[in-house]
């Protein structure tokens, strides 16, 4: 072999072992970055939500006041019957108000998640460090918020002794809402409550003997198709 021959094959040989050591640097990033990636997905999975469950509670708390509006009192909500002796005898629901309110709440609930899609929320890469002091530092990962699928509202009531003789009797509406929270690695959908007390009254003398309660419908709950 001449001296030539000799330059070609250890050159040869030399490209060998830099493409072998390259594949095998690119194989390495790849495991690493898998590993991290499945480490660490959950990680923004959970900051994303917390995140974006913030937001969104706090949409639907604000839909609810803007249903409100410049108030509502409790014979909005509830039809009182008195007996003989002027005692409260039954208390019934006031369907059209409920009704009314649970309309105006779910839309304005679906505008603000709406407007919220819109906007791009950021988790500090810092915060997957889980040290307070670096939680709000380094590069932002973008996290949208979209909702999904239909606004559900409900009412509750409530009875809790209030003083001598007294029984308070509470109103409240819950929205429910599916959110869909897209990460560039992934999306989950998730579900936030918002629970908003909306009408209270005292009621003098025992707890009444009727109570007859509010259920939405099918159609009355699915406020958005």
């Amino acid at each position: 072999m001449t001296a030539q021959q000799l330059k070609k094959y250890t050159r040869r040989i030399r490209r060998r072992r830099l493409a072998r050591r390259g594949m095998m640097l690119v194989l390495l990033a790849a495991a690493l970055f898998l590993l991290a990636d499945r480490n660490v997905k959950p990680l923004v999975f959970s900051l994303a939500e917390a995140r974006s469950a913030a937001m969104a509670s706090a949409a639907l708390n604000g839909a609810i006041a803007d249903a409100l509006g410049d108030g509502m009192g409790y014979q909005d909500l509830m039809h009182v019957r008195m007996d003989a002796q002027g005692q409260v005898a039954l208390l019934s629901a006031n369907t059209a108000g409920m009704n009314s309110l649970a309309a105006r709440a779910g839309a304005a609930a679906l505008a603000r998640l709406e407007s919220m899609s819109s906007e791009e929320v950021g988790v500090p890469l810092g915060a997957l460090l889980g040290v307070s002091l670096l939680a709000g530092t380094g590069p932002k990962i973008p996290v949208s918020i979209v909702p999904v699928g239909s606004i559900m509202t409900d009412f509750e009531t409530e009875f809790e002794a209030s003083g001598i003789n007294q029984t308070r009797h509470k109103v409240f509406l819950e929205l429910t809402a599916s959110i869909r929270i897209v990460i560039p690695t992934g999306a989950k959908t998730t579900q936030v409550t918002a629970n908003m007390l909306v009408a209270e009254s005292i009621i003098v003398g025992g707890v009444p003997e009727g109570f007859v309660g509010y259920e939405l419908t099918d159609e009355e709950m699915n406020l958005v198709p």
